[in-house]
């Protein structure tokens, strides 16, 4: 049985002082460390209970403004998609198409589970191709209980459009970028020098309800590869 992730936890016991009056509209909340401290949590699980907060609508949260309950009660709409678009060095759209790779049923581990709140996920590890070259590395984790058959090694590599592939419906999409330098195993499995400058790029996939249910990494050792939000 799949346990409840302790960013869940964190979120449920963050909610309920809102709604409880005890965090009013318009409180400015203090920043992911106090939070992370307060709670007993580490930042990374204190960050996604935010975002998942944001996504319901329970807080904003802006640039230089920090973290606000929200003004209103939670939206009945749909939560904002934000889908994350990968461009090369021209600005036009990066396409990655399967090359090589290996899909899997396992047990998660701590990280995963903690996650993504499951005891068994959906793993997928491909190399992926850019213009006949190869051009990325991919892992994507799914919850297991979403799809018992198990990922499609020739689904389309973008999160959105694996998961669409596989008839699984997303709410919200959150993507990171940060530069990272291949190690000898990834420079032999992309072809490229040691050391060769990398794109990483880590998105994760939300249900309705705030929800993660598969995390994403790519590794793009495209040159001027970048990440833009539409």
């Amino acid at each position: 049985m799949a346990r409840t992730p302790l960013y869940k936890t964190t979120e449920t016991e963050m909610i309920a002082r809102i709604t409880k009056g005890d965090w009013e509209v318009g409180r400015r909340l203090p920043n992911e460390f106090t939070l992370a401290d307060e709670f007993g949590v580490s930042q990374g699980t204190m960050r996604r209970a935010l975002i998942s907060l944001e996504g319901m609508g329970y807080l904003n949260r802006k640039p230089g403004r920090g973290t606000l309950v929200a003004a209103q009660a939670p939206a009945e709409a749909a939560p904002t998609r934000l889908t994350p678009s990968l461009l090369d060095a021209a600005g036009t759209q990066l396409s990655l198409e399967p090359f090589r790779g290996r899909a899997d049923i396992r047990a998660a581990t701590p990280a995963e589970a903690d996650l993504i709140g499951a005891d068994r996920v959906a793993v997928l590890e491909r190399t992926l191709k850019h213009k006949g070259r190869r051009a990325a590395l991919e892992t994507t984790v799914l919850r297991a209980d979403l799809l018992p058959a198990g990922l499609d090694e020739d689904a389309p590599a973008p999160l959105d459009q694996l998961l669409a592939h596989h008839a699984i419906a997303v709410s919200q999409l959150r993507a990171e970028a940060r530069a990272e330098v291949t190690d000898m195993a990834k420079s032999v499995a992309l072809s490229v020098d040691r050391h060769c400058a990398l794109l990483v790029v880590s998105t994760e996939a939300y249900a309705a309800d705030g929800t993660l249910i598969a995390h994403q990494i790519l590794r793009i050792a495209t040159e001027g590869a970048h990440l833009a939000h539409q």
